[in-house]
């Protein structure tokens, strides 16, 4: 007969460990969505990711305001509830794949191929991902236990006590999460997002774990893996380090802990909070205090105060616990005031790794650590599997340290900061490859191991503000961010350049480049050529009302019914240059205006062509203004030119990423009357997927402007360059105006030059390197007039192949010897 004991194993597996039973069903937390899970115990749970904000730009009064609003929302609950936060620190992306890059020429492929080398060659880089959890175990005197909830009575009719109890838990949650809401940008976890969350918890990997249709046996769902307990747990293979605190400093600060996230190997640090209401704080306190004030006397001291009729005399007390007396006095009284709860805390470092000694190497990284910062850490061996699954969401009965501290102290060892690493897709819904999202523009370097994915979009908002002092990078980043620009598929980028900064990179690129105003450029223009359409004539009116007022002709109904006429008759004339709108003008005034820009007027050489020799069809275009007119009295000419450029760009886009890069530029065209046309011109090249980066090297300049509160509202990311004299009265309420704090302006004043950029968006902020290196300085970083003519010479010389020849001039020997191969694998395909 077959023995069927054997089959009847009464040994626990790993499921049978695991908390979770079903998925409850969903609350709204914040207006959005948020999933509940039941515990085998009866306790509800939700769970949020969070982003915090960047330590390095917080002041000291920034991150105990961090501390401040978790411990007030902390303290909205009670008796019954749990708080765990989790940091979990992960491998971060690679490079971007070469399979979603689509550059067009080698030399912008050899820019982004340095980029990648460097990128690759400094090993692998981590990111972290924080998260809160809830737990409110259902109070006893409910009697309603995770079997009961969805039993239905004989009668037929359903118990209300779960809806009850879901309403309460989903109105503190709302409660806690709205105080936490003024500090940190909040998104609560779907039923997929929970039951990955806990799964990664739990393994370490980070795939999606998709709720099954009927969403119960959720501990099997999630334990189906091969556990090892004992003194060194593992998990399908994995070792597991579990670490504790068994002591901790006289004093905790806000940022103690924050470094555990820049550590270069993956980890999860997780703290919980065992909530206790005033009532239940209040006894705890009395406890101990009690406590202190039986011991501060000996038993002598006892004897002789009875002999002496219960008088105990003070110099006789132990200093230390009278002094821990009056400490809890103290906390006492802020338990009553509200600005405190007690708890049970207890703090859990998760580390796993496949090889004993690498393993045994990171646990001595974060002890060493937590040492410094005075804390006593212990790496777990007989309490290890209930310290580990004390750790996972959820779990609150294991390894409860019977230690208590307060909600302020549990605010201050939590992850409360974040390091922003920007998102490794581009945000924009316009700039796709296929269906799939496009990847970051540039990925830059900054603190610690965690890389920073650059983009100029938030959401499908792509305007962007560059503002800095001569010297500090601007010229190299603008040529950075054209040259990462052509990854994109179809991508275009058009230039405003001064200074000639983008010459190299334009010729390099097979670009087309226009000197406007240069004494050799032959470029005129036509800006009425094109009037027989309907929108070509509103152009056209528009555009000789803006040249009128540059002028200084006030327009009046006659002046623009007089324009319109002319536009009018204008469109039936074979001859459609400045000189035939000028004699079909029928006022002196206009007249004497046009004439300026006609043949013999001033600027009759670039405006009065009677053919348009502008040329749209390079995908890399620069129009270099620095042989323009400057000053008030060069706007009478650049202000009508940039207008015509704008519109004839603006016909051009056809929904292809296109990038407009406005070096100085536009501070010539800051008349007020021209604000409403750039306002609206901004929102079409938004729609039409078109980015304009503005740039700037004098916030005074543009502190007076007209165009700063348009620039405020459409440009979202703004990046400031290093500046020794952010800090002057001068700069610093400039500074103060952009949003920027005290600490941000600290870190601009003591930023590199032309290394440092920092990022201000409203995702994120962060001081970050771009780290150019050679090769991308040889094309993005030239700018001085005696290497613009020598590689003007270069590309009269050589032709297309003058980058070539330019690499071996400006290359050190040793990068020439490690791009050999490809340098002259370059040199082949613009001879081939």
């Amino acid at each position: 007969m077959l023995n069927l004991r054997e089959f009847r194993s009464k040994n626990l597996s790993l499921p049978d460990l695991l908390n979770p039973a079903i998925l409850a069903g969903r609350v709204l937390v914040l207006n959005r969505p948020c999933a509940v899970l039941l515990t085998k115990d009866g306790a509800f749970l939700s769970a949020v990711r969070f982003f915090g904000q960047d330590l390095e730009s917080l002041s000291a009064d920034d991150i105990n305001r961090l501390s401040a609003v978790l411990n007030a929302a902390v303290t909205r609950l009670g008796t019954g509830w749990t708080v765990q936060t989790t940091a979990i620190r992960e491998s971060a992306d690679g490079y971007v794949p070469e399979d979603q890059c689509f550059f067009p020429d080698p030399v912008s492929m050899l820019i982004d191929n340095e980029r990648r080398r460097a990128f690759e060659r400094e090993g692998r880089r981590f990111q972290s991902r924080y998260y809160f959890v809830f737990t409110w175990n259902t109070p006893p005197e409910s009697e309603v236990s995770a079997g009961h909830l969805f039993v239905e009575s004989r009668k037929g009719i359903v118990s209300d006590s779960f809806d009850t109890l879901l309403k309460k838990f989903e109105d503190s949650l709302n409660m806690a999460l709205g105080i936490l809401s003024r500090q940190y940008a909040i998104t609560p976890l779907d039923d997929t997002g929970l039951l990955t969350h806990y799964h990664e918890c739990l393994t370490g990997k980070s795939h999606p774990v998709h709720a099954p249709t009927i969403p119960a046996y959720l501990d099997v769902l999630l334990g189906h893996h091969e556990f090892v307990a004992g003194l060194e747990p593992a998990l399908d293979g994995e070792s597991i380090s579990v670490l504790t605190f068994l002591g901790y400093p006289d004093l905790t600060r806000p940022e103690m802990l924050e470094h555990l996230h820049n550590l270069p190997f993956p980890l999860r640090y997780t703290t919980r909070f065992i909530l206790l209401d005033s009532v239940d704080s209040k006894k705890l306190v009395a406890k101990v205090r009690e406590k202190w004030a039986s011991s501060k006397y000996t038993l002598r001291d006892y004897i002789s105060g009875a002999m002496s009729h219960g008088q105990m005399r003070a110099d006789r007390q132990d200093r230390f616990k009278a002094g821990m007396e009056s400490e809890t006095a103290l906390v006492d009284a802020d338990i009553s005031s509200g600005a405190i709860l007690m708890g049970f805390f207890t703090a859990t470092v998760i580390l796993r790794h496949r090889d004993a000694k690498t393993l045994e190497e990171r646990s001595r990284m974060v002890m060493n650590l937590l040492s410094t910062v005075g804390f006593v850490p212990k790496r777990e061996t007989v309490n290890a599997v209930e310290a580990f699954f004390g750790s996972l969401p959820g779990h609150t009965w294991e390894n409860v340290r019977r230690a208590p501290i307060h909600s302020l102290n549990f605010a201050d060892l939590s992850p409360k900061t974040g390091v922003w690493a920007g998102d490794p897709e581009c945000p924009s819904p316009l700039i796709r490859i296929g269906s799939q999202p496009a990847p970051c523009l540039v990925l830059a370097q900054t603190s610690g191991s965690t890389p920073f994915r650059f983009n100029l979009h938030v959401g499908d908002v792509g305007h962007s503000l560059l503002a800095g002092p001569t010297g500090a990078g601007k010229s190299s980043l603008l040529a950075l961010l054209a040259a990462q620009w052509l990854r994109y598929q179809n991508a275009r980028v058009i230039a405003f350049d001064k200074g000639r900064s983008l010459f190299a990179l334009t010729e390099a690129v097979g670009g087309q480049h226009y000197d406007l105003g240069g004494e050799y450029s032959g470029l005129s223009f036509a800006p009425l050529e094109r009037v027989d359409a309907e929108m070509d004539r509103v152009f056209a009116k528009d555009w000789l009302e803006a040249l009128a007022i540059v002028q200084g002709v006030t327009m009046t109904v006659r002046e623009r019914k007089t324009i319109n006429d002319a536009v009018d008759g204008l469109a039936r004339e074979s001859g459609r240059s400045l000189t035939d709108v000028m004699h079909l003008l029928q006022d002196e005034h206009l007249k004497a205006a046009v004439s300026v820009y006609t043949g013999t007027g001033k600027y009759g050489d670039i405006l009065d062509a009677r053919q348009d020799g502008l040329d749209l069809s390079s995908r890399f275009l620069t129009f270099e203004m620095d042989s323009l007119p400057q000053g008030e009295t060069g706007k009478q000419l650049v202000v009508p030119l940039l207008l015509y450029l704008f519109y004839r760009i603006e016909k051009m886009l056809d929904g292809s990423p296109t990038l407009i890069v406005m070096d100085e530029a536009w501070t010539l065209i800051d008349n007020p009357q021209f604000l409403a046309k750039i306002r609206e011109w901004l929102k079409v090249l938004r729609k039409k997927n078109a980015v304009v980066v503005f740039a700037t090297q004098s916030l005074a300049d543009l502190q007076g402007s007209p165009l700063l509160p348009v620039l405020m509202e459409s440009c979202p990311t703004k990046v400031f360059l290093p500046n020794r004299e952010a800090g002057s009265q001068q700069l610093k309420p400039m500074y103060h105006n952009f949003g920027l704090s005290d600490r941000q302006i600290e870190l601009l004043q003591s930023a590199i030059p032309k290394q440092d950029y920092y990022i201000h968006s409203p995702l994120g902020h962060r001081l970050v390197s771009f780290a150019m290196g050679p090769i991308t300085l040889a094309f993005c970083g030239v700018s001085d007039p005696k290497a613009v003519k020598r590689v003007a010479e270069l590309r009269e010389t050589l032709g297309r192949a003058w980058p070539v020849a330019w690499l071996r001039e400006r290359l050190p020997a040793p990068v020439l010897r490690e791009w050999g191969d490809v340098i002259a694998f370059i040199e082949r395909s613009f001879h081939g």
